[in-house]
């Protein structure tokens, strides 16, 4: 059949078109804009409100919002920082994020190198005046305390560094932590024992009483005379009297065991056991022209028998719970 000149096809129109339009987009005269549908209005109206929202979703990402500034300016002001630092701030406010983080970082780094300058330029660790009374104050309370069990080693020095421990005294936070620091303490503490070589443990013909001899030996401390201090004393004394050279504490010890297996544990039997190697003592040593009112300890070696008990409670905690522990391992 013949064709019509007149007759078309859509797809032909659509060709036509796009061809218009692409002559329209090179060409520097402004067409008038075609007829749009009811349908693409609505399509291109929501594009362009989407649109919208997100370049304004976008500036308050940009914007700090105007509440933390706020709250920033009053931190500013409450912690009274520099005009300088006040415009740091705002200037914080408004970095991306990644700016922020890598600001914090920069300023982390640079606190430690004025920290290691801190550290470096610290004076030596000193033990304080203060300190060091404390040690002489509480070292004859736990070497003649009726609880310690051992002298030899690092019994007797173990216990009264838990007692500084406990109650700090003047000493830095964590020293106890620096070796070097710890043992200025530590060194203090090992070298205060009682003189073995001073007169008053002397030789039977130079010998004082009981009395006069604990007077002497806690002379310038917190500790007061009283029935148990003199019976620790009186013991120490039998034992040199036998044994004054270097097997001297080992040989205390050894006295102590004694003692402890002849009460069988009972604290009981073991304060009768003391009272009677003080009575021998009275008896053989000085003029008894004294009388030792005290029966019991005062309120300060108490304290340290506390902590002493406190103490030996822990070990023997430590030890039964790792006791049971290689027991389940088995």
């Amino acid at each position: 059949m013949p064709r019509s000149s007149h007759a078309h096809t859509p797809e032909s129109d659509d060709d036509f078109n796009k061809v218009l339009d692409a002559m329209n987009q090179s060409s520097p005269i402004t067409p008038s804009p075609p007829k749009r549908s009811h349908e693409t209005m609505t399509q291109d109206d929501n594009e362009t409100e989407d649109a919208t929202n997100d370049n304004t979703a976008n500036l308050h990402i940009i914007r700090p919002n105007q509440n933390i500034s706020a709250v920033a300016k009053r931190y500013v002001e409450r912690k009274r920082l520099r005009t300088d630092q006040a415009a740091e701030v705002d200037m914080f406010i408004n970095d991306p994020v990644s700016a922020r983080e890598v600001k914090m970082f920069v300023t982390m780094l640079a606190l430690d190198n004025k920290l290691e300058k801190i550290v470096t330029a610290k004076a030596a660790y000193q033990v304080s005046p203060e300190l060091n009374k404390n040690i002489l104050n509480y070292a004859p309370a736990v070497l003649l305390s009726s609880k310690t069990t051992v002298y030899k080693g690092n019994g007797a020095t173990d216990l009264l560094l838990a007692i500084l421990k406990r109650y700090r005294f003047d000493m830095p936070p964590g020293i106890e932590n620096i070796p070097a620091d710890w043992a200025k303490i530590s060194d203090i503490e090992a070298s205060v024992k009682i003189n073995k070589d001073d007169d008053n443990m002397a030789p039977p013909d130079k010998q004082q009483n009981i009395f006069d001899l604990t007077t002497a030996i806690v002379k310038g401390t917190k500790c007061t005379v009283n029935v148990v201090l003199c019976a620790r004393v009186a013991l120490m004394r039998s034992v040199y009297l036998k044994h004054p050279g270097v097997k001297f504490w080992d040989q205390v010890d050894e006295r102590l065991v004694t003692i402890r297996a002849k009460a069988d544990g009972d604290a009981k039997k073991v304060t009768k056991l003391f009272r009677q190697v003080l009575a021998t003592d009275r008896e053989k040593h000085g003029i008894e022209n004294y009388k030792i009112e005290a029966e019991t300890v005062d309120d300060f070696q108490q304290q340290v028998d506390d902590v002493i008990d406190a103490g030996i409670m822990n070990a023997r905690s430590d030890f039964c719970s790792s006791r049971q522990q290689q027991r389940q391992q088995r």
